[in-house]
């Protein structure tokens, strides 16, 4: 029997001059997304109108890097999937070209779908036709937001940029060239994923089915999870998220990172507060499901002495997604 592992991933990303997440377009500027920020103040409330990262650009950049490790692997990825496409199932359109050249079953669908995409048995989907069928995503992730002590100083600015070059037969007499903006922000900002391996390969949406494996052996459901939990390494170390990245690529580093491993739900404290890793180790005082903390902090931050004997504090960012990623393997059995 093979135990299952959940992992809680929290921490701190300085990221200078990005547009890693930008929304609408007003004629020729680009805006950067922002989002409501409350905070205790003086006599009541202060809401700031923060840059953020939505999670659902994180998912996606997750759901790619899975998507290109199951393919190395050979596990199965429908068509959508491949090509960074993820409608997931959406309908039956969707559906039967994300799976073209199979016979959908149509009958059993949760079960074909999950046993033929691990995009879409990882990361849930939603077949809203006649009969709507919902599968919960197995991995969880969320805005990121600046750091509590840095949200006053985080900022958004933007810059002009220009097409077309004068003196070429491009532009007509008489017309400059085309300018436009984007707006950048520069922040520490936080960050926010959780894994859990409970339901991945197994069905949940009938109650009467719920728990069932839906692939051919336990073996197979190690081999997915053993594999979302590589995805999930070179996605952290890779900083594979966000959009933008040809011309604007952030200056980017880990202020630190907190990784707890557990045999169940055990979710590592919010790092918008900077005594994150502090509180996590609190946690583990009155809470355990067998947990284990990796963590990582840059030299110019300090660990109290006493925190430092309920985590394992690693030198390096890479080494502490490395170490986290081979516990949660290691609890993998046959």
């Amino acid at each position: 029997m093979m135990d299952d592992v959940f992992l809680s991933i929290r921490g701190r990303a300085i990221l200078n001059v990005e547009a890693l997440n930008m929304t609408e377009s007003v004629g020729n500027y680009v805006k950067h997304r922002r989002v409501p920020v409350i905070l205790p103040g003086e006599g009541g409330f202060i809401t700031y109108f923060a840059p953020a990262i939505s999670g659902e650009s994180i998912a996606h950049g997750f759901q790619e890097v899975l998507a290109e490790e199951a393919i190395k692997k050979g596990l199965p990825v429908c068509n959508l999937c491949k090509s960074g496409i993820f409608l997931k199932s959406t309908n039956k359109n969707v559906l039967e070209e994300a799976f073209k050249g199979k016979n959908v079953d149509y009958k059993e669908l949760e079960k074909f779908i999950v046993k033929n995409c691990i995009v879409e048995d990882v990361g849930g989907f939603l077949y809203a036709e006649e009969e709507n069928i919902k599968r919960t995503s197995n991995f969880y992730t969320g805005y990121m937001i600046p750091a509590k002590e840095a949200l006053s100083n985080s900022v958004i600015e933007s810059q002009l940029h220009s097409r077309y070059a004068l003196g070429t037969p491009f532009v007509k007499k008489g017309e400059g060239q085309m300018i436009y903006y984007v707006e950048l922000s520069s922040a520490c900002y936080t960050f926010s994923f959780d894994f859990d391996s409970k339901y991945v390969g197994k069905l949940t949406f009938s109650y009467e089915h719920s728990g069932e494996v839906a692939l051919n052996s336990n073996e197979e459901r190690k081999n997915r999870i053993e594999l979302t939990l590589d995805a999930l390494k070179r996605f952290l170390v890779e900083n594979l998220f966000g959009a933008k990245k040809t011309r604007f690529m952030p200056v980017s580093g880990w202020e630190s990172i907190a990784i707890a491993v557990s045999d169940d739900v055990w979710t590592v404290p919010s790092p918008f507060v900077s005594k994150y890793i502090e509180n996590s180790a609190k946690k583990l005082k009155s809470i355990s499901h067998n947990t284990k903390i990796y963590t990582y902090v840059e030299e110019s931050k300090t660990v109290p002495e006493d925190v430092k004997k309920s985590i394992n504090l690693l030198g390096s960012f890479e080494e502490t997604v490395d170490s986290a990623i081979n516990d949660a393997k290691d609890r993998l059995k046959k």
